[in-house]
């Protein structure tokens, strides 16, 4: 071997196995933090919807005594009414997605001049 042989720089085998675990554990820890972000806004969504579906409901029950057709699949929908003295009712509406978030809504609805729930 001649000298210039020998100076020759540049990265050996196991520096170059230690570069690549350690790029592959930080894409993972990456792929991770990204799967996180996504889990999370996913579940903010379904909040923001629920609150929005429960409304649409309660709207639309207000208007026509009559609920919409639920709009996502999978979700569970639950409305009952309960009488509040003669002439009002307590409307309850129950949205659950399926990561198990609850919203919950109520509406007093009475008939047009009648204004006091105790009748």
């Amino acid at each position: 071997m001649n000298k210039a042989e020998k100076n020759q720089q540049g990265f050996s085998l196991p520096e170059a196995l230690i570069a690549a675990l350690l790029l592959s554990v930080s894409v993972l820890g990456l792929l991770n933090y990204f799967q996180s972000l996504s889990h999370g806004f996913m579940r903010q969504w379904q909040v923001q919807q629920a609150w929005s579906e429960a409304h649409s409901q309660l709207e639309a029950y207000s208007a026509t005594g009559n609920v919409t057709e639920p709009q996502i699949k999978g979700w569970e929908y639950q409305l009952s009414v309960f009488p509040v003295g003669q002439h009002c009712q307590r409307i309850n509406v129950v949205i659950l997605t399926p990561t198990h978030y609850q919203a919950r809504l109520q509406r007093l609805l009475c008939e047009p001049g009648t204004g006091n729930p105790a009748g």
